[in-house]
């Protein structure tokens, strides 16, 4: 199964979990003060959803899944 690469942007990008047409990651920021920041993006080329919770990203992921399978 090949990877989707993720999107753009700085920070630390860990694969949490991929399919034939789409991929979630996890990208990892620190702001000024020093606190990691995460958000989770579903990569389904052309989109990239972005969300602030992992709930809400798994729950598109899964929902891609069924309609794409």
């Amino acid at each position: 199964m090949p990877v989707i690469d993720h999107p753009e942007g700085e920070g630390v990008w860990t694969l949490l979990q991929g399919h034939v047409h789409h991929a979630m990651w996890q990208q990892d920021e620190t702001d000024a003060a020093g606190s990691v920041i995460s958000r989770f993006w579903i990569v389904n080329p052309p989109e990239e959803l972005v969300y602030e919770t992992f709930d809400e990203a798994e729950a598109m992921f899964e929902t891609l899944a069924q309609d794409q399978d």
